[in-house]
């Protein structure tokens, strides 16, 4: 078996000597590497492989955001976390593009391990190595075609908070790169299961501003697989609608992770229709919905594993196209997302790739938790299929 492989990097020596010592009893489980500065940690890359990079942000020369996107370009399949000290709000975005997590210095030895620990786990049973790649690659999520103008007048000096909440209810890429960030302390601790709407109160206008233009600058070129417009335009209404949907669908302690993984449902579609080798030479199966032979849905999950959101959303994102059988006592985040996502088929925003499943369907509908509400749930996916219509027409924005 394989020892998993860690290098941390740092100009100052004395935090090197303090992780040496601290993560001493890990030695028999990692193989430790230990660079002072970011040239050093190039030419190490340049002759072995990691599987880790543990990074800090202030440093001479090549600096941490440097280094990280050196290592995303590079080496994709190695996860990169910052750990570092006080950072200057504008440096955050560079983070936020650069690595996958990120910590606050001084961490505490257990916290540290824990994230390393999950970032040395493939989410992907069958494709682990090539999932991390087409995953780790990714700074952002591309701006649809259709939220594009949207983005441009969050930055007009006019846009409010209330535009933000909006537009990050709607936008995928934003959803998770929010959700990323405040996976992190450096916005303060954050309930276990926040909404986007009070993320994006907590985090202020001019962060989610910071973010949405960093996404228009890695691309600023249509960054989409020819052909693959009627299929972005459907996947986006079809999780705007469930979205919609599953707001009612979830019970209130699980309505915000359902909501979340609504929207995302599909981002590992989007992660690869998205054509980041710059030739447009990656191999896209559309009807199978595989990139280089590894299934969209394998890159997703592994993409927001990357990124640390949170473990009800990724689980249920995973299972989306897995049948379902709930416990009576409440339908949970996965089983929720499911039945919203089986009635929005019925529906013009369905995903004609997704297929429908009626007599699941049926047995879900028979769930006490929708049976306790007196509610026309077809009626319902279609007043949310019509809403997400609204809003790519902008009248529901």
């Amino acid at each position: 078996m394989t020892v998993p492989r860690v290098l941390f990097v740092d100009d100052e020596p004395r935090i090197l000597d303090g992780l040496r010592r601290s993560l001493r009893g890990k030695r028999r489980g990692w193989e430790l590497t230990f660079a002072g500065g970011g040239a050093h940690a190039r030419e190490l890359l340049a002759h072995g492989s990691f599987d880790v990079v543990v990074s800090d942000m202030r440093m001479p020369g090549m600096d941490g955001a440097e280094l990280l996107s050196y290592v995303s370009r590079n080496h994709p399949e190695v996860a990169r976390v910052v750990l570092s000290g006080h950072i200057e709000p504008e440096a955050i975005i560079k983070v936020a593009v650069a690595s996958h997590r990120f910590l606050s210095k001084p961490s505490d030895v257990d916290g540290l391990i824990g994230v390393v620990e999950q970032l040395l786990i493939r989410t992907s049973a069958g494709h682990q190595s090539a999932a991390r790649r087409l995953a780790g690659a990714v700074p952002a999520i591309p701006v649809l075609p259709q939220n594009a103008h949207e983005l441009n007048a969050l930055q007009a000096p006019e846009a409010d908070l209330s535009r933000a909440v909006r537009l990050a209810s709607n936008d995928i890429g934003l959803t998770a790169k929010v959700l990323q960030l405040t996976n992190s302390r450096v916005f303060g601790p954050r309930p276990r299961n926040s909404s986007v709407e009070s993320i994006v109160h907590a985090i202020g206008l001019p962060m989610i501003q910071s973010v949405a233009a960093a996404g228009q600058r890695l691309w600023p070129h249509d960054p989409w697989a020819p052909g693959s417009a009627t299929l972005l335009e459907t996947t986006w209404r079809h999780a705007v609608a469930t979205a919609s949907l599953v707001e009612q669908v979830a019970s209130p302690a699980n309505r915000p992770h359902a909501q979340a993984a609504a929207l995302l449902q599909d981002v590992g579609r989007l992660v690869c229709l998205a054509v980041g080798d710059g030739d447009g030479t990656a191999d896209l199966d559309l009807e199978a919905g595989t990139r280089d032979g590894v299934p969209f849905r394998d890159v997703g999950v592994e993409l927001l594993h990357l990124w640390g959101v949170p473990m009800p959303v990724i689980t249920a994102v995973a299972q989306r196209d897995t049948p379902q059988r709930p416990e009576a006592s409440g339908l949970g985040v996965a089983s929720a997302l499911r039945a919203a996502h089986l009635l929005i088929q019925e529906t013009d925003a369905g995903d004609p790739v997704a297929g429908t499943h009626p007599s699941e369907l049926g047995v879900l509908l028979s769930h006490p938790q929708l049976q306790a509400r007196p509610m026309d749930w077809r009626q319902a996916a279609e007043d949310a299929s019509r809403h997400a219509e609204l809003v790519a027409c902008g009248s529901g924005r």
